[in-house]
């Protein structure tokens, strides 16, 4: 594999580190006071503003290099790291996940970085490789993190100095996408073998947009935020469990250089497989105890594989050249809908119970599997 990106998948072993932000800040909201529904309401705000910046930001970048959006919302994250590492109510803890969330909005960012800098006869080992190495990362770091954890004590100080180091390492993210990566000069621009067969196929990228828009929308609602609560709540646990069962989650994503090679399916069919297997993390989740809990995780690991492997070589395979606006709008969708997701599996979940949020959860990621199913395969009329 060329150099340029072995270099960018090593350097993506910072933002794998840095999920521990996204993991570890619904337990740290649970510790200054905030209970799931209010915690709700504060991740709603934060993805209300992100739906109004993301269109623009996509259209914009189509001329302009990805490099420095990227970097910007790389330092972006670490400053709201800083915040939430001293945030002691919910009115600074709120100021934190807006700038924090606000690296959501770059996301379209990166399919047209990666769409530049991959060859398009690289694309599936790229993106197999991409999550391998990151849960790689994930379980070489998260498990020494696990082993200083007490049961149900940890305390605001080891959140603290977590969340101070996911800063500094994105910090020298944003250092290294400006000066040590493949700079690309704009969003529009394609990998040069990628110029010679592009063949855009607007119906079936945007059904694979759909299905993107669909599981992100989805996990704005059982969220890692839900199942935080719900880990303390239910099973009485704390962050400790929510890291041991991400690192099951990761040692399964790892076990698939052991059996994805054997499972010969197209990329339109490992999409929809993958999503169907991920609804049955969900399904999973309603049957109460720890050894189910962690075969979710299982279940998860492995849609996940077929999911991420497939999604991404079919959106650039069929992107129009100006996908940037097309990224933009349909981040700017999924984060809209994710306006309501939070505060409303929050409400149901303080209201009612958690095993309604998961069986809703079920229900809109099994019907995701079957739309994408016959968004690929029978043409328009």
């Amino acid at each position: 594999m060329d150099s340029n990106l072995r270099k960018y998948l090593i350097i993506n072993s910072i933002p794998a580190f840095s999920f521990i932000t996204i993991l570890l800040s619904p337990m740290y909201a649970s510790k200054i006071g905030l209970n799931v529904y209010e915690a709700s309401i504060v991740f709603s705000v934060v993805y209300g503003i992100q739906a109004i910046l993301t269109f623009a930001l996509g259209h914009f970048f189509e001329k302009k290099s990805p490099n420095y959006g990227l970097a910007a919302g790389r330092l972006l994250f670490a400053i709201g790291n800083i915040i939430l590492a001293f945030a002691f109510n919910s009115y600074i803890y709120l100021i934190a996940q807006i700038v924090i969330g606000s690296i959501d909005i770059f996301w379209p960012l990166v399919s047209m970085y990666e769409r530049a800098i991959v060859p398009p006869n690289k694309r599936e080992k790229f993106y197999f490789l991409l999550p391998l190495i990151s849960e790689f990362v994930k379980v070489l770091l998260f498990v020494p993190i696990i082993f200083f954890m007490d049961y149900d004590k940890t305390s605001l100080n080891f959140y603290r100095n977590v969340f101070l180091s996911v800063s500094a390492l994105n910090i020298l993210y944003a250092v290294l996408m400006v000066k040590y990566l493949p700079f690309v000069k704009s969003g529009s621009d394609l990998h040069e073998e990628h110029m010679e067969i592009h063949k855009p196929n607007i119906k079936k990228y945007i059904t694979v947009l759909l299905n993107q828009i669909i599981f992100f929308a989805n996990f704005g609602f059982g969220s890692y935020l839900i199942i935080s609560y719900y880990i303390k709540d239910i099973l009485n646990a704390d962050a400790k469990v929510m890291l041991t069962y991400e690192v099951a989650f990761s040692l399964t994503v790892l076990t698939s250089v052991l059996w994805k090679k054997y499972i010969k399916l197209k990329n339109e069919d490992a999409i929809v497989i993958g999503t169907f297997i991920m609804s049955l993390f969900y399904a999973m989740l309603l049957v109460k105890g720890w050894i189910p809990f962690y075969f979710s995780h299982v279940l998860l690991g492995i849609g996940f594989v077929l999911w991420i492997s497939s999604k991404e070589p079919l959106k650039q395979e069929y992107a129009p050249v100006n996908f940037g606006r097309y990224e933009g709008l349909f981040n700017g969708i999924q984060l809209f809908s994710k306006i309501f997701t939070p505060v409303a599996a929050g409400y149901i979940a303080s209201q009612y119970s958690y095993d309604m949020v998961f069986t809703i959860s079920f229900i809109v990621l099994f019907a995701n599997s079957i739309i994408t199913f016959f968004g690929l395969r029978y043409p328009s009329r």
